[in-house]
């Protein structure tokens, strides 16, 4: 499903890659998490994995990342939306709606589910999780509001950048 092959990525004007020489293979169905210190390089592997680096964010992307049999060199990260989905640091900053059914269902429309399928789609999403009716400033209502919108496209691979996850030794 996602194989990466000896990646690296260097950002403009940086004296060191920030992803150096990563081999990952993800079969569908597995759940990763990716930890590391502030600056380590977790949302540019993410960023990776999606086509956002370096066709969106720039650098200079070295080796090979594959999704779902489609390499993001020779892909637009719009290519990938059928079986990619990004939750980014600040879910709210990627919502369209302060309603929570208008939002998933704008996941579903974006990607192009048919028509038949949306409804289906927005009350499975629905169901899987227990909500409020209304988008809040909460961190972890925004989180899982953003992980519901990706879970209604039935998509193969979610990527969530998830800041309060705070599991370091030193804390």
């Amino acid at each position: 499903m996602i194989e990466l092959d000896r990646v690296s990525v260097t950002y403009a004007g940086a004296g060191s890659p920030v992803l150096s020489g990563v081999d990952l293979s993800i079969p569908e169905g597995e759940m990763v998490l990716v930890m590391g210190r502030t600056g380590s390089g977790k949302s540019t592997l993410l960023r990776a994995i999606n086509g956002l680096v370096p066709h969106f964010s720039g650098g200079t992307l070295r080796g090979r990342v594959v999704v779902d049999g489609r390499d993001t060199s020779t892909h637009r990260p719009r290519d990938f939306a059928d079986v990619v989905g990004f939750v980014g640091q600040d879910p709210l900053a990627g919502f369209v709606t302060d309603n929570v059914e208008d939002e998933l269902a704008y996941g579903v429309v974006a990607v192009a589910v048919p028509v038949h399928d949306q409804y289906g789609r927005v009350v499975a999403a629905l169901n899987s999780s227990s909500h409020s009716r209304k988008v809040t400033k909460a961190g972890i209502v925004r989180e899982r509001l953003a992980m519901l919108r990706q879970a209604s496209r039935a998509i193969s691979a979610e990527l969530a950048r998830v800041p309060g996850l705070s599991l370091s030794a030193q804390q």
